[in-house]
């Protein structure tokens, strides 16, 4: 793999070359990279990099009460909107200049997260620890599973994954499963984390990956019931309470009790449809450090403006009568 990913990235060799050279066919060789992409062998990045706009971030703080925020603004040489994968790479250099040597970190999954992995290239030896069940996907997506296996490898440390599905059919099902050796252990570790990392998610088909797993019927009495986001598995309202304790106790994964103790809560959240979610996981305590772009900020300022006093400024003039002019 690393002879064909040499030979194609850094010589300029054709894959035809490569495939007569290897004894491969061509499909092989595009195989290879891809799979060299995705384990980490080979990571590739488009150089406009995004800046992080500090006058949308300490505004975000400040009004959510989390102790950091990272607002990722516009790329810096053309001006584009962030993207997730801006997120995943604040995320990525975020993590490469937290965790310790020691440390053990837990992680869920979510798109951003999926991008974070792409642009690790570092990490300090640390334990690697699934927060709730699996996520599988098709294709060359990387699940649950996959993500906690290679950032472990990235970072020289242990990997410790749950094979069971994040959601089951009974509370039954879920303790019966919990009890598992292996699962027991890993969720023992869950408890006792020293950096979580998760993502604030919409309770729609779209904005959580829970949410598509769920029947239908039941999704629908769920938001009824006043769901607005997703964290782990757990789903609560806008005053980030659990919304459901008969569907929370057919979640596998660490407890929103214990998500609040963990002493470092590092979540990412993308888009201004996610500004309810967002604001309602801060509420409920989810939140240390907070990644989000820049249009997901604003949204959070507006929406907090509108149930505030009249008075308060509001994103545009915020912005127009800032000194910096960011």
């Amino acid at each position: 793999m690393l002879r064909v990913a040499r030979s194609y990235f850094l010589d300029d060799v054709s894959k035809v070359t490569i495939a007569q050279r290897e004894g491969l066919s061509r499909w092989q060789v595009a195989r290879i990279l891809d799979d060299a992409r995705r384990v980490g062998l080979v990571r590739i990045t488009v150089g406009d990099p995004s800046d992080t706009d500090r006058t949308l971030s300490d505004a975000v703080s400040a009004a959510l009460g989390v102790s950091e925020t990272i607002v990722v603004g516009r790329s810096r040489r053309l001006g584009l909107e962030p993207s997730l994968d801006s997120i995943g790479s604040a995320l990525a250099q975020f993590l490469a200049r937290t965790v310790r040597e020691g440390d053990a970190i837990g992680l869920t999954w979510s798109r951003a997260i999926e991008a974070m992995v792409t642009h690790l290239a570092e990490l300090e030896p640390c334990d690697v620890v699934q927060l709730a069940g699996a996520v599988t996907l098709t294709g060359d997506r990387l699940g649950s599973v996959e993500i906690i296996r290679q950032v472990a490898r990235l970072s020289r440390g242990t990997a410790y994954p749950i094979y069971a599905p994040i959601v089951v059919d009974s509370a039954a099902t879920r303790r019966s499963l919990e009890e598992q050796p292996e699962i027991a252990s890993c969720l023992d570790r869950a408890s006792r984390l020293d950096l979580a990392v998760v993502s604030v998610g919409t309770w729609s088909s779209d904005g959580s990956a829970l949410y598509g797993l769920v029947p239908a019927a039941l999704a629908g009495d769920i938001a009824r019931a006043g769901a607005v986001g997703e964290i782990t598995g757990r789903v609560f309202g806008a005053d980030g309470r659990l919304v459901s304790s008969a569907f929370d106790e057919r979640v596998i994964g660490i407890s929103a009790a214990q998500l609040r103790a963990v002493p470092h809560i590092v979540a990412t959240s993308y888009g201004p449809h996610r500004a309810d979610a967002t604001i309602a996981a801060a509420r409920a305590g989810y939140i240390t450090t907070l990644i989000i772009d820049a249009p997901l900020a604003e949204a959070i300022l507006d929406r907090l403006d509108e149930r505030q006093a009249p008075g308060r400024q509001s994103t545009e003039r915020r912005r127009s009568t800032d000194p910096r002019g960011e």
